[in-house]
């Protein structure tokens, strides 16, 4: 059993315990109120923090501004390319369907990376079609080889039809093109291909109906002299030449021949005896000039129809003869001859009446 503690001493009981007074914290004297902020502070700590380390800043505004526009813009997107065709042929034969040079394809990826895409560095798609028997050919993913990071979603057209013909040679003629006029008064005489014929190769069905084969145009604009002209041969589609495409031709420009007839070309009287009195008829006559143009031009101004005059008083046909006509031109008259009489004295005037 627990003892209880002696509670009495010796002169008594023990005294009651006594508990010390709390000693309370004087109280705080009031803080002053704060001064009020200094309006040059502020300012110099806003122009520090806009200011200060200047150069630092902008460049954080440029890496800041760099990343947004790489997290932004580097999503996929997609474009379309235009990627060329080669064929590799069997030799023996001609591809007669429609050829198609390039397709187009689209591709996806990061724009980072589409915008290095450079078509004319694609390389082209090969179809080797000499062991081909299908009527058509697909063309895959795989034959376009473009950089990494970039996908093929579309090629447009997908499958190239295929058709072959026997492939001939056949020997045809050339046919020179010129165009355009020669010089006023000259004229394209002859063209003279050389060698007059080629030999060319092609579709069976399109040598059949083929005869010659034209040039490239050769002017003559403005021509006044016979000259050669180095050209080509232009063979139709799905036919080429067999050999050197170059030919020479000889293009002849002459004088451009012509026929004039002027009416109307009064007849003058010369030689010995005085014209007044003397008649002729007729008075006007037809003249032909034949010859080339630049002189039948340059006679028509000039010729002079003439009947020569002689001491005979006698009425009687002379030869007329036309005068001022160039050498190389031909010339007719009509009539050839005229009649001269002499002139009829004129009736005196009669005297005048006086009053």
């Amino acid at each position: 059993m627990r003892q209880r503690p002696p509670t009495l001493g010796t002169l008594g009981r023990t005294p009651a315990r006594v508990s010390k007074p709390s000693l309370a914290p004087p109280p705080l004297a009031p803080r002053p109120a704060p001064p009020p902020p200094d309006r040059g502070v502020v300012r110099r700590w806003l122009r520090s923090a806009m200011f200060d380390n200047l150069g630092l800043k902008f460049l954080s505004v440029v890496l800041a501004v760099t990343v947004f526009l790489l997290v932004s813009t580097d999503k996929d997107r997609e474009m379309s390319v235009q990627v060329g065709v080669t064929y590799t042929l069997p030799e023996d034969k001609v591809l007669v369907s429609e050829r198609i040079d390039d397709v187009r394809v689209t591709i996806k990826g990061p724009w980072r990376r589409l915008r290095k895409v450079d078509p004319h560095e694609i390389p082209p798609i090969h179809l080797d079609l000499r062991r081909t028997t299908a009527p058509e050919v697909a063309i895959t993913n795989d034959m376009i080889h473009l950089a990494s990071g970039v996908a093929i979603t579309a090629i447009n057209p997908r499958n190239v039809r295929v058709a072959f013909d026997q492939r001939l040679e056949k020997v045809v003629e050339v046919s020179p093109t010129v165009t355009g006029r020669p010089q006023h008064g000259y004229v394209q005489d002859e063209v003279k291909p050389q060698p007059t014929t080629i030999k060319l190769r092609g579709a069976a069905t399109a040598l059949a109906a083929l005869t010659s084969v034209r040039t490239q145009e050769i002017s003559l604009e403005g021509k006044a002299e016979s000259f050669t002209a180095e050209t080509e041969v232009v063979p139709p589609d799905g036919v080429e030449v067999a050999g050197n495409s170059r030919i020479s031709v000889q293009i002849r420009i002459d004088d451009q021949l012509v026929t004039r007839k002027i009416p109307g070309v009064g007849v003058t009287l010369k030689g010995d005896g005085d014209p007044a009195r003397w008649t002729v008829a007729p008075a006007q006559v037809e003249v032909t000039l034949t010859g080339a143009l630049l002189a039948v031009e340059k006679a028509r101004s000039a010729l002079v129809a003439a009947v020569k005059l002689t001491p005979d008083p006698k009425p009687r046909e002379a030869e007329i003869t036309i005068e001022g006509v160039p050498p190389g031109v031909g010339v007719k008259v009509s009539p050839e001859h005229a009649k001269l009489a002499p002139a009829k004295p004129s009736s005196p005037s009669p005297p005048p009446r006086t009053p």
